[in-house]
């Protein structure tokens, strides 16, 4: 990594999207992390969707490391950019981008065996959920193009607290509705070929919400426990999703287990990293600090 010492590293951050401040506080430890370590890095804080797509902005870095998250930094538009431009940067291609950003239409491009939550329909004209499962009794009602769990809602099968939900999903744009899906929720990381150790969250209230994730002391995050094969099924299935979309670099693929079977939820291509962060637990899980994550990211990126 010493020919790093060479390189102009752009921490990419902020961006136009609802997830503006947390990507903020992304760009804050990673530029930290480089600066510690001796590297030449600067923050590149862009709000302006033209200035965000303008080669000028860029033409003092030779790699860019992005953490925009959601609309602007993980729906393929930015990767476009930089690979039209030939600008090196963090994580995976345009193409792989498209694909995961959009919740419903990721699932579209995993392989038949892997398990998702049912994908539910909400017929407006009736106002109720097109099912013929009559004992479906808890949905999930979010976003299709967001994350940090922002406008998510996990309620009964009713009509009115339905109606409630799509409104607040629909403020942050397209909205979907999924069947809940009862278990653990957990998250696992691949950075490079390597596979991080599963991270259990165990929110203190209904589900890991905006305020669970970056606010409350009282959110857990532990490893979770697998028997070897067990662990090898998730190894696996976490290698297939990503070959799916065709993730390089990193990405974090968000889970329930429940007992059972794991069922995908949603993949991330520019994952936060903050404090608070769950690329960053994961990591220290397999005995990485956080400077060394970032270095791995790097590399992977460039290989």
């Amino acid at each position: 990594m010493e020919n790093f010492k060479k390189l102009n590293f752009g921490i990419l951050g902020g961006g136009y999207s609802n997830e503006r401040d947390i990507s903020l506080k992304s760009t804050k430890a990673v530029n930290q992390a480089l600066l510690e370590r001796g590297y030449r890095s600067n923050i590149l804080d862009v709000a302006n969707k033209k200035i965000l797509f303008s080669k000028d902005t860029y033409k003092n870095f030779d790699f860019i490391f992005i953490l925009i998250h959601g609309l602007g930094g993980e729906d393929g538009e930015l990767q476009n950019f930089f690979e039209e431009i030939n600008l090196s940067y963090s994580g995976s291609s345009s193409e792989a981008c498209r694909k995961s950003f959009d919740k419903r239409l990721a699932k579209n491009f995993l392989s038949k065996n892997i398990n998702t939550p049912k994908q539910l329909q909400w017929n407006s004209h009736e106002e109720k959920i097109d099912s013929n499962d009559h004992l479906l009794k808890r949905v999930v009602v979010k976003p299709a193009k967001e994350g940090s769990s922002l406008g998510v809602s996990i309620i009964e099968n009713k009509s009115d607290l339905i109606k409630s939900a799509i409104n607040e999903a629909s403020k942050y744009g397209d909205f979907m509705i999924e069947e809940f899906v009862h278990g653990d929720e957990i998250t696992v990381a691949q950075v490079g070929n390597e596979i991080y150790p599963p991270v259990k969250i165990t929110p203190d209230n209904q589900f890991y919400d905006f305020q669970a994730k970056y606010n409350s002391k009282n959110t857990k995050y532990t490893k979770a426990e697998y028997s070897s094969a067990k662990q090898k099924e998730l190894d696996q299935l976490i290698i297939q999703i990503n070959n799916d979309f065709g993730c390089k670099a990193w990405s974090r693929t968000d889970l329930i287990d429940d007992g059972e079977n794991f069922y995908f939820l949603e993949l991330n291509t520019v994952p936060g990293m903050t404090n608070t962060s769950l690329v960053p637990k994961a990591a220290k899980f397999a005995g990485l600090d956080f400077d060394r994550l970032v270095m791995q990211i790097i590399k992977s990126s460039l290989d």
